[in-house]
């Protein structure tokens, strides 16, 4: 269930028809409010169509639920509905690799770092041969070392960002129209 909800995601975000992508978001985080992968989705969603508070919120949100997370290991993963969810949106063939690029390039215009290479490598893992995703990989590796250490950016995210805690952040938002996001962030010249 979990894997054809983010394949409809995925066919949605690539048709352009972000309404659907971001109904889709929505129930799953209905579904699974823990979900880091549908709340990440959503914050590009919002992004895409030009509400980058509402983006950026969602993407705090999934900051601070990712370190919560790592604080609570005596919870088996493997249990948790929402490692599902992150296993199948990385599946190879997964419609979602683009989802995760896009994601990548916004985290990454955000600065945040660390986050934008978890994307990309998403990206790979859904599909191996994206070249893009693999030269974003180095770009944001070589500009993060440049502005801070990996373990600085890291703790910046822990330290203040977590801004929300709303598990739903989808209720009674409407999308508005897409404000695009250049997929040449990371071509080479």
């Amino acid at each position: 269930m979990i894997d054809a909800l983010l394949e409809l995601f995925g066919t949605f975000y690539q048709a352009g028809n972000f309404l659907q992508a971001e109904r889709i978001a929505c129930r799953i985080l209905e579904a699974i409010p823990d979900d880091l992968v549908s709340l990440q989705f959503l914050g590009l969603v919002y992004y895409r169509t030009g509400r980058r508070e509402e983006a950026i919120e969602a993407f705090n949100t999934a900051a601070c639920r990712g370190l919560d997370r790592d604080s609570h290991l005596h919870v088996d993963s493997r249990l948790r509905a929402s490692a599902q969810c992150l296993r199948a949106a990385r599946l190879p063939g997964s419609a979602v690799a683009a989802a995760w690029y896009d994601l990548g390039v916004v985290l990454f215009r955000l600065r945040r770092y660390q986050q934008a290479i978890s994307a990309f490598q998403s990206a790979l893992a859904g599909r191996p041969d994206f070249r893009a995703a693999q030269r974003a990989i180095a770009r944001v590796s070589a500009s993060s070392w440049r502005q801070r250490s990996p373990v600085a950016n890291r703790k910046l995210t822990a330290a203040g960002r977590c801004l929300t805690a709303d598990p739903l952040p989808c209720q009674g938002r409407n999308a508005a129209q897409p404000s695009g996001l250049g997929r040449a962030a990371f071509a080479t010249p």
